[in-house]
């Protein structure tokens, strides 16, 4: 068994407007990478603790929790970051995603292009399956 048989993935599939019936498959980001990501991350978003951060989101993340408390904490996390940092950030993210864009093909995965997503929906659901993947499940 290779290391790729061995990461560990996730499927999501999109619900919204001109995204439905189209698949998105996150990978697992090896450690070094993650790491150096994770720093970056704090840099741009002037953090003092990312083990807070996450505490935090798992809470968000609890059964009573809604789409407005955590709309409100990602904005409120944002605030002050370096925008053009956070968004290389974000991009480098997706390039741990597949897209089986044919409901007809839900197995045909290819790499992620940028005219992939085109629903804000579809863009968080696809971030926060790759946080939960990659950080806040083994933090």
């Amino acid at each position: 068994m290779t290391q790729l048989d061995e990461a560990l993935t996730s499927t999501i599939y999109a619900s919204a407007g001109r995204d439905m019936g189209k698949s998105f498959r996150m990978s697992e980001i090896d450690p070094m990478t993650k790491a150096g990501y994770v720093l970056r991350f704090n840099s741009a978003l002037r953090i003092a603790s990312f083990q807070e951060l996450l505490d935090t989101w798992r809470q968000l993340n609890g059964d009573d929790a809604n789409d407005g408390e955590a709309i409100d904490f990602v904005m409120k996390t944002l605030q002050g970051s370096d925008p053009q940092v956070v968004h290389g950030l974000l991009q480098e993210l997706l390039d741990y995603v597949h897209v089986a864009p044919d409901p007809q093909h839900p197995g045909a995965f290819r790499p992620l292009m940028k005219t992939d997503i085109r629903e804000m929906r579809t863009l968080g659901d696809v971030l926060l399956a790759l946080v939960k993947l990659n950080f806040i499940s083994e933090a």
